[in-house]
């Protein structure tokens, strides 16, 4: 585990990409912190981390978009699979390795509230809290990159979506606010993500009928229960949708709430995709 944890870092600082990743996270940094409290002489780093949280979305597919889609792509997999480890010390040593790359800048950005405390006020927990928090989003965001890096086999294609899905779960509460609340819409929308799950089924399974199975019994299911309870459904999808939200998640850390929920919700999320991408791997080795 230890080999391919280092092997992923020398690859990440061997090239530009670890480089060019850690370079865009302190150069908007930077400049936030310019604009919003050095022109502005505002000491408090809150709001800054919450606009810093997009930036993590444009960059972390940079860094995820290779992790595994590479290997597949150079068929170096193979290589990785005969190593005397589970493929689940593979994964996790390759999440660790993109996770130390994201400490870095983290950790540089982690001095800014001491430097700015000589300049004006910091309440120190909230401020802190709320870097806690941009980690957490950014361990999440890594954790979902990896998954969709392990569906595909295009490094350009692994990024796209990335981006894609990040952005969707990023502003999924503003989605929801929008979204039609009646239960006919409600469940044709759910449809359409069971048509999605069984997608993402058969990518990682490669077989239709365990895939087909799967969208069945998710489609019988909702169909009985919109036949004898309809008023169920009645602004259901949107209530998904915001429950899915990361920005929701950490956005309470900036006014000073630490919110235990939403670090198990976090770290669920980095555990849920981790043991996804484990799984999609896993299937990828013995087809």
């Amino acid at each position: 585990m230890l080999a391919v944890y280092q092997k992923e870092l020398k690859s990440y600082f061997g090239n530009v990409f670890g480089y060019l990743y850690i370079s865009i996270l302190l150069l908007f940094m930077g400049i936030f912190v310019t604009v919003n409290q050095v022109n502005s002489l505002n000491s408090d780093l809150t709001e800054t981390f919450g606009t810093f949280g997009f930036v993590l979305i444009l960059a972390t597919p940079l860094l995820t978009m290779r992790i595994i889609a590479e290997e597949r792509q150079k068929k170096t997999d193979q290589l990785l699979y005969s190593l005397p480890i589970s493929v689940s010390s593979i994964v996790i040593a390759k999440y660790l390795a993109m996770l130390t790359v994201f400490t870095v800048p983290m950790a540089v950005i982690s001095i800014y509230p001491y430097i700015l405390s000589h300049f004006g006020f910091i309440d120190a927990p909230v401020t802190y809290g709320a870097l806690l928090a941009l980690y957490l989003l950014g361990a999440s965001l890594l954790a979902i990159g990896m998954f969709v890096s392990a569906l595909t086999e295009n490094q350009i294609v692994s990024a796209i979506l990335s981006f894609l899905v990040m952005l969707i779960i990023y502003f999924s509460d503003a989605i929801a606010s929008n979204l039609p609340t009646e239960p006919k819409v409600s469940f044709i929308a759910i449809t359409a993500l069971v048509l999605i799950l069984g997608l993402i089924v058969q990518v990682m399974v490669k077989n239709y009928i365990v895939s087909l199975s799967v969208m069945a019994v998710f489609e019988v299911v909702l169909a009985v229960l919109f036949k004898k309870n309809p008023a169920l459904f009645e602004g259901l999808f949107a209530k998904i949708v915001s429950w899915l939200s990361v920005s929701s998640r950490w956005v309470v850390f900036r006014y000073g709430v630490f919110d235990l929920t939403s670090v198990v919700y976090f770290l669920s999320v980095i555990f849920l995709f981790v043991f996804l991408s484990v799984q999609a791997v896993e299937k990828r080795r013995w087809s």
